[in-house]
């Protein structure tokens, strides 16, 4: 009885090790240009988060954006994750345009984030800008809209309405 549980347990490791396992294929991505905190465990996860936020089944092309930012590109989609530690221990923070998508009723690929500071974001697009918050820790960041959802009034819409006197 040992044997045959033995035999089992031995005969499923040879499955996972021989990449049958489900995973996706990491043999494109070199670690060593992907910054100093990724590993393949790091972006296994990665991958499977965007790939879940982009809903894209293919594979995803990832750049390395620097200061643990990484963009992952795929099925014409695009969305930029921070890896942060803490004590060993590290999370994804995911894109705040996923977030921004429903509350400004704008599509992903028209709107601009810029990063306020580490916690606070700012997010625009749609004639439409909105503030957000990244609530949580290591795990399970969640960006939270911080301000009311406004008009955007840049200086190219003020004198494109004022052209014309009627």
């Amino acid at each position: 009885m040992n044997l045959s549980r033995w035999l089992l347990a031995g005969m499923g490791m040879a499955v996972l090790a021989s990449g049958c396992g489900g995973r996706r294929s990491h043999a494109k991505v070199d670690f060593a240009q992907m910054g100093p905190s990724m590993n393949a465990k790091r972006y296994a996860n990665l991958e499977k988060l965007a790939a879940k936020d982009l809903k894209c089944a293919e594979e995803l092309t990832p750049t390395y954006l620097g200061e643990n930012q990484y963009q992952m590109t795929g099925c014409n989609a695009e969305g930029v994750y921070e890896l942060r530690c803490r004590v060993g221990q590290c999370g994804w923070v995911p894109d705040v345009r996923a977030r921004a998508e429903f509350d400004l009723g704008c599509p992903r690929s028209q709107l601009s984030a810029t990063r306020i500071d580490d916690v606070t974001a700012g997010v625009t697009g749609c004639g439409k800008r909105a503030t957000y918050r990244a609530l949580g820790r290591t795990y399970g960041v969640n960006w939270v809209l911080n301000s009311a959802v406004t008009e955007d009034s840049s200086p190219a819409a003020d004198t494109a309405g004022a052209a014309a006197p009627l």
